[in-house]
């Protein structure tokens, strides 16, 4: 098992690759397989790819993500090159990067990107004490509960370096400047840390930083040739020199020609002279190189005045350096939390993670699903997508002609990896087998013939005789006509006393499962007890902590009345038949997912505070809430997905939206691989 810790810049704190690339060193020297992943790349040009490499995301990328309101999916591609370098590198311990950014907000993004990664979180300021600590505050606060449950605490980076004429702290081209003032770098971490306690960011300098790292002006010194190449140079000389500051050297100007120079500290000896305006130069005299371009004077100034503290993929000396200098800063404590790599078998589950494990998951089950409403746009769309990702073969039914005249109207294409079933080129050949099956209720064969003209029960022969692995519907039927010939013809699963429906609620930071929303009236006891298993055992399988909490209006014996009565006999018949499951109640929902409130009402519940699935006492209840959280929090609401049937079936809101049928197509090919492992 692996963990990852987020280094999250506070306002405008740059040049983070000397915090990440040291403490990754600093794990690295105590023993620890570590390594460094850079979500999103910063490169002088945003759409520059001199220093990306094959595990980022360029900031051009990501804006364009952003710009097409594809947030989530722009955290699922982070999620994938987060799991591709984990598996490469086979790391205990990944140090992400945080990014700086102009044109997005940068807090929203970090705080998606950790937990889509499930990181504990650093932030890294470039202020002093209570400053740095106020720009803490305001970092975290996009965080959520990860703020709180997450934070370890803080670092300092480059606190004394030096600021331009604006005020403006200046990492690139500053000048020369080493360590820093007395007093600056005697913040040692407090008790609480080495615990991994979160320190508060209230209250001015209450929590002293986990490491300081002073300013060095070699950190962020560029070689000659970098130089050159942003300003479009020609260079002569030594390209591996580096340059810390930049004066102008008008001593032997003309009119037409203006020297600057670029220079390391005097006792180096060093300098890089660029000539411009077009001015021939290929020697001057101390200097190390010569860079010549024909931009103006005032441009080449511009330019490096807005230089970025970044660090080109070639530039392994700086890399190496940086992690070196940076890496005996960090507290032991912290260190010594980070090396103990937990057991987690169920991380905390993001929607990205969620939707990004279905995705996989889905890829690898490799089924076939029937669409019975194969000529309904909102379906055509959706198989498009999901042939187009490889999560599923797409079985649409209906006339071909039809169908592709409606993808053409959708702007989709249905190419390779979409099936088409003409229902009546084969509705005869489940006529026998449907008598057959219904035998006991006396359906004849021209009764029969009728019942599959409908192809909601056509597509459920079909999967009765595994021609086909799973069925989804409901875009335009309602729930009955997707279920009824389910129950009429796949049966329960052995063992299934009752079908159930879950919905995979997407909150901001987390996935929870609700139940029943969609199937049963008014369960009894036994049933919501069944209800409760099925559900826990659904989360299991998605990858979520089951964690259940049986829900109404009271907690615990605060409250009387029918419901409480029911819940509390649920909750019992529930863990007498599960005792390896997490199951109490009667729980509210705000003690269910509160750890305050749950300390309060619930205190000692392994449930209560930090409950993922969410068991209701009737469908009024379980219905509206889901709706209500759905609409009122804006959130994503995959589902219903159906527990207890022998083979997958799934039914569809009537409003569901194209990514909706995508992610219900995606559980149903999971689930009906899954049913192959049983």
């Amino acid at each position: 098992m692996s963990r990852s810790v987020m280094l999250v810049p506070a306002g405008k704190s740059d040049g983070l690759f000397v915090a990440s690339s040291g403490l990754v060193k600093a794990l690295q020297d105590k023993g620890v397989k570590a390594t460094l992943f850079r979500p999103l790349d910063a490169c002088k040009n945003v759409c520059d790819k001199a220093c990306a490499n094959n595990y980022s995301i360029s900031k051009c990328e990501a804006v364009k993500y952003i710009a097409n309101n594809q947030k989530s999916e722009l955290v699922e591609a982070v999620l994938a090159n987060y799991n591709r370098l984990l598996k490469d590198s086979g790391a205990d311990v990944v140090v992400v990067e945080g990014t700086v950014a102009d044109k997005f907000n940068q807090n929203e993004i970090n705080a998606a990107i950790c937990h889509a990664l499930d990181a504990d979180i650093l932030v890294v300021s470039m202020g002093k004490c209570k400053k740095a600590m106020a720009l803490v505050k305001i970092t975290l606060s996009a965080f959520g509960n990860a703020a709180t449950t997450r934070f370890l605490g803080g670092i300092l980076l480059n606190p004394d370096a030096p600021r331009d004429a604006k005020g403006q702290k200046k990492l690139v081209l500053a000048g020369h400047k080493e360590g820093c003032k007395p007093g600056c770098c005697e913040s040692k971490a407090a008790p609480a840390q080495a615990s991994g306690t979160a320190c508060s960011a209230e209250g001015g300098c209450s929590c002293a930083p986990l490491a300081v790292i002073p300013y060095t002006c070699k950190n962020y010194a560029f070689r000659a040739s970098d130089l050159a190449g942003f300003i479009d140079g020609i260079l002569t000389g030594d390209g591996a020199a580096r340059v810390c500051a930049v004066s102008f050297d008008a001593a032997t100007a003309s009119e037409k020609e203006v020297l600057l120079t670029a220079t390391v500290p005097a006792s180096t000896n060093a300098g890089v002279v660029v000539v411009c305006g077009g001015v021939e130069a290929t020697e001057v005299a101390g200097a190390k190189a010569v860079i010549t371009t024909k931009s103006s004077v005032w441009a080449v100034a511009e330019t490096f005045a807005s230089l970025p503290a970044i660090l080109l993929k070639d530039d392994t000396e700086r890399a190496e350096a940086a992690a070196s200098y940076a890496a005996p800063l960090f507290e032991p404590a912290l260190l010594d939390m980070l090396a103990k790599v937990e057991d987690k078998p169920f991380p905390l589950l993001s929607p990205a993670a969620f939707r990004f494990k279905l995705t996989e998951l889905a890829r690898a089950a490799n089924k076939r699903i029937a669409l019975p409403e194969g000529d309904e746009p909102r379906t055509v769309c959706a198989a498009a997508k999901v042939a187009a990702a490889k999560i599923a073969v797409p079985v649409l039914y209906g006339k071909k002609d039809q169908i592709l005249a409606v993808a053409k109207e959708q702007g989709v294409s249905l190419d390779e990896g979409v099936e088409f079933i003409d229902p009546d080129e084969i509705r005869e050949n489940y006529v026998d087998r449907l008598v057959e099956l219904r035998k006991k209720k006396g359906v004849t064969p021209e009764q029969a013939r009728e019942m599959l003209q409908d192809n909601v029960f056509l597509a459920t022969m079909m999967l009765e005789r595994d021609e086909v692995n799973g069925l989804v519907s409901g875009a335009v039927h309602t729930t009955a006509n997707t279920i009824r010939p389910a129950l009429q013809v796949i049966k329960t699963a052995p063992g299934a006393s009752l079908v159930s429906a879950i919905f995979f609620m997407l909150m901001e930071e987390q996935v929870y499962v609700f139940g029943d929303c969609a199937l049963n009236l008014n369960p009894n006891a036994d049933e919501i007890a069944q209800i409760a298993i099925q559900s826990a055992d659904t989360a299991k399988a998605f990858g979520i902590d089951p964690r259940v909490a049986m829900v109404t209006y009271s907690t615990g014996k605060s409250g009387k009345g029918p419901d409480v009565d029911l819940m509390t006999e649920a909750t019992k018949k529930a863990q007498e038949l599960r005792p390896d499951l997490c199951i109490d109640g009667p729980l509210q929902y705000d003690a269910s997912v509160m750890p305050d409130v749950a300390a309060q009402k619930a205190p000692g519940s392994k449930v209560a505070g930090k409950a993922t699935v969410f068991i209701f006492p009737s469908l009024s209840t379980g219905n509206t809430v889901y709706k209500a959280v759905q609409r009122s929090a804006n959130v994503v609401a995959i589902g219903p997905m159906l527990q207890g049937l022998n083979k997958p079936v799934n039914d569809l809101s009537r409003g569901a939206l194209v990514d909706d049928i995508v992610y219900t197509i995606a559980i149903t090919a999971i689930q009906a691989g899954q049913k192959d492992q049983q």
